[in-house]
């Protein structure tokens, strides 16, 4: 990537004894462990631009805020499981699971 990055979230994966990352930054995200190598080939890639990302302990997902939609990536396998559509396009300063919502 030329030029700054943006990151999003450093998502630690679970059942990896903390060796696993899952780094977001622009529109994708990488598989990696603790000393940078790659652990899948699979690069999870949002829709859009997500402003903001969350890691949802309860669903082991991912969720994207961008400007029209919010989306839930599985953490495992980067695979798209649900869009939700909005209207009001605005960043957010936490995104966050609470009480299994």
């Amino acid at each position: 990537i030329q030029g700054t990055i943006r990151p999003h979230a450093i998502i630690i994966l679970p059942n990896t004894s903390g060796m696993e990352l899952l780094l977001t930054y622009e529109d994708e995200g990488i598989y990696i462990d603790i000393y940078g190598h790659f652990t899948k080939e699979t690069v999870l890639q949002w829709g859009e631009m997500p402003a903001s990302v969350a890691y949802l302990l309860q669903s082991n997902q991912v969720m994207g805020w961008g400007e029209k939609a919010i989306e839930l990536r599985s953490v495992d396998t980067g695979n798209l499981e649900g869009v939700f559509m909005h209207k009001k396009a605005q960043k957010l300063k936490f995104l966050c699971e609470r009480n299994d919502k």
